[in-house]
Parts: C-alpha cells; structure tokens; sequence
C-alpha cells in the first residue's frame, strides 16, 4: 500500500479516489510518521466486513487437550 500525506490527499482528493475506484489502488493516509487512515476500494471493505461478521458468529476454536503436540516426549 502507498502512503500518501494528508495534505497531499486534500489537494489531489480527486484523483486518489479515482485510482482507488478505477484501478483498485489502496493508500494509507499519514501525518508525518502516523498513519491515520486508509483508502481501500470498497469491494475490500465489504470483504473484511463479511470476514468481521463471520469470525463473531464462529465460536472461537479451542485446542485438543488430547493433541499430540501438547504432549511432553
């Protein structure tokens, strides 16, 4: 992912948006080192989106307490 300024990104806001949209590019914002937001065509959004509602439904997986790998030799 490129990183692009903010003040950048306020005075070309036009034309990242169109690289996100048009060519699937993603950006992360910063302010000097912090990132502070990121740009991601919106398909990815609604990917990691489905993904943050399935991992919720999903209890979470418990190890095997029987697993060998838990064995001591």
């Amino acid at each position: 992912m490129e990183k692009i300024a903010v003040n950048e990104f306020r005075r070309q806001v036009g034309e990242y948006i169109n690289q996100v949209h048009y060519a699937g590019k993603a950006f992360v914002l910063t302010k000097g080192e912090k990132k502070m937001a990121a740009l991601v065509p919106i398909s990815l959004l609604d990917r990691l989106t489905e993904l943050e509602q399935l991992l919720k439904q999903e209890p979470a997986a418990q190890p095997d307490p029987k697993s060998p790998s838990d064995q001591l030799p």
